[in-house]
């Protein structure tokens, strides 16, 4: 399977889900969980936009999900850097994401989140 292909059918469920699934939201305000939740949802909709190269999907990585980690780090700092290090990490378990041109940015991205 070509890496668009992977990311497409398991972005959402491989990447996102499976991160998100792994976030205690217990004891955190109702308002929070709810804009938690849009931002979820906003990331699952990243999936659509990937288009058929690996530039779209690279430019979506840097600048769409990356907006949203800043969003949600905002108010919740630990919450955001679990997520989102979680939905990267998820990526580059897929091995044809992993040995694309696409693994370097995820990496890349991964090591940006760490350091803050």
């Amino acid at each position: 399977m070509d890496p668009i292909k992977a990311l497409k059918y398991r972005y959402t469920r491989y990447c996102v889900n499976r991160a998100y699934v792994n976030i205690d939201t217990s004891n955190k305000p109702a308002d929070f969980v709810n804009f938690l939740e849009d931002v979820i949802d906003e990331l699952r909709d990243l999936e659509r936009e990937f288009g058929e190269d690996l530039s779209k999907a690279e430019s979506l990585f840097r600048t769409e999900l990356m907006s949203k980690y800043n969003e949600v780090e905002e108010r919740d700092k630990e919450i955001a850097k679990q997520l989102f290090l979680g939905i990267l990490r998820n990526c580059l378990d897929i091995e044809e994401i992993a040995e694309s041109k696409l693994g370097p940015v995820i990496k890349e991205l991964i090591k940006s989140i760490e350091a803050e």
